[in-house]
């Protein structure tokens, strides 16, 4: 997805959020705020993903503040949260009448723990977000050729989003073929953007095995990735990914049909170029 216009405000907003995430004063709030628009006013790319414009400005925040990993504190906090909620969610499944689509679904309510877009300003209420999404449909359903997909795959590829998240996606992780799934994580603080020692603490590694992306971009730049994440993603016979960041930066990759993303949509402008609505659910193949 390319960005639009539309997105400097929100970019902007990130910038003042993460500063006082990092710690800084309201001075130092101004300056990095400052320092950004700049940034975006000599270097706006229309050609480039949104994550790729915000990683240059998340990495200006830090080096301005000092501060490599602002949101620590809550990605912690959430994740223990989660996995409170993990023996309610496993019996959810448990007593699904289909598992794989319900899985699917816990993995997508997961993504409502998302401080890109301001939900660090309000609590997350997990429990009532399972259940809403539990209930409510997919705008976009590409749920039952992932079922197949999946079930058929030698290789899966599966690229994680946010910490705290980590933990709604280890049911849909227990039911993939053993042996067969490579959980995907940043390999660096970035947001609340799960790490590899985020994913671990939320469990995931007692499913798969977990490998970090060699990248500290929101979304998945595929030319800033490692190589040898690089060459796991080319292998894949299947790619899971979630969150809007990675249905931002891989649609700009070729259609190939066997990515599928998973998330709930954040912003108008992610709506408009798919013509759902802030708030919905997708399940979509690329």
């Amino acid at each position: 997805m390319k960005i639009h216009s539309d997105c400097r405000p929100c970019l902007i907003r990130q910038v003042h959020r993460t500063a006082r995430a990092a710690g800084a004063d309201d001075s130092m709030v101004r300056s990095i705020g400052e320092a950004a628009i700049q940034i975006l006013e000599s270097s706006w790319n229309s050609d480039e993903s949104p994550p790729a414009i915000s990683t240059v400005l998340y990495r200006l925040v830090e080096r301005m503040s000092g501060c490599d990993d602002p949101y620590l504190p809550q990605k912690i906090a959430y994740t223990r949260e989660a996995l409170k909620l993990l023996p309610v969610i496993e019996a959810m499944l448990e007593n699904s009448k289909d598992v794989f689509d319900s899985a699917v679904r816990i993995s997508i309510a997961g993504n409502v723990i998302d401080f890109g877009t301001g939900a660090q300003n309000r609590k997350i209420k997990l429990m009532d977000t399972l259940e809403e999404y539990l209930r409510k449909p997919i705008f976009h359903d590409d749920t039952a050729e992932l079922r197949e997909r999946a079930f058929g795959a030698g290789r899966i590829l599966f690229i994680g989003d946010n910490a705290g998240e980590t933990v709604f996606d280890r049911p849909f992780l227990s039911i993939l073929p053993e042996g067969k799934v490579t959980y995907a994580a940043k390999g660096g603080a970035i947001i609340n953007d799960a790490t590899v020692k985020d994913a671990r603490l939320a469990g995931v590694h007692l499913h798969t095995d977990l490998i970090g992306t060699g990248a500290r971009t929101p979304g998945t730049i595929l030319k800033m990735c490692s190589r040898d994440f690089q060459k796991l993603f080319m292998e894949s016979d299947l790619i899971i990914a979630k969150g809007q960041g990675n249905f931002e930066t891989l649609t700009e990759e070729p259609r190939g049909g066997r990515i599928f993303m998973l998330f709930i949509v954040k912003c108008d402008v992610a709506a408009e170029s798919i013509g759902a609505s802030v708030g919905d659910m997708v399940a979509m193949k690329w």
